[in-house]
């Protein structure tokens, strides 16, 4: 395997990481760090969003291939092979488009919970800091009772 020279695309590889970048939100017009803070990711709708684009398994990637010489027949057999079979291929996968539907819908809903529980914890903090610490007077031990001259049989 050969790392340099004409093996690798640098315009195809390039393009690729820009486009990984625009997906997370990440603009390549941005500031330098020294400029502009940090662009904030919020990891929750990044995921809900990446549940969202990859939600229905019918849906194909796109058509390509590694290989030289050979390769406009395997793009070719792997197009011919989609068109022919993608009704069968819809039917195998629906269920798991159903389900792949209810866990992205799950997902949204347990980001929200924990959206809504961290803006409580962060109220509740916010109000103990506010509030000055109590402290609980020590409590003593209790006293020992005093016998009588009766003696329990």
């Amino acid at each position: 395997m050969k790392l340099l020279g004409r093996d690798i695309d640098a315009r195809s590889l390039l393009h690729a990481a820009r486009e990984r970048l625009a997906a997370r939100g990440i603009r390549e017009d941005a500031l330098a760090v020294d400029d502009e803070p940090e662009p904030l990711l919020e990891p929750l709708s990044f995921l809900v969003q990446s549940l969202e684009e990859n939600e229905d398994p019918t849906v194909g990637l796109p058509i390509a291939t590694h290989r030289t010489g050979l390769g406009r027949g395997v793009v070719a057999a792997k197009w011919l092979f989609r068109r022919t079979c993608q009704l069968f291929i819809n039917e195998a996968l629906g269920r798991q488009r159903l389900f792949n539907s209810q866990v992205r819908d799950l997902s949204a809903q347990l980001a929200a919970e924990v959206i809504r529980l961290q803006a409580r914890v962060d109220a509740l903090e916010a109000k103990k800091a506010r509030t000055p610490a109590t402290v609980p007077p020590p409590r003593l031990p209790p006293r020992p009772r005093r016998r009588t001259g009766k003696a329990r049989r």
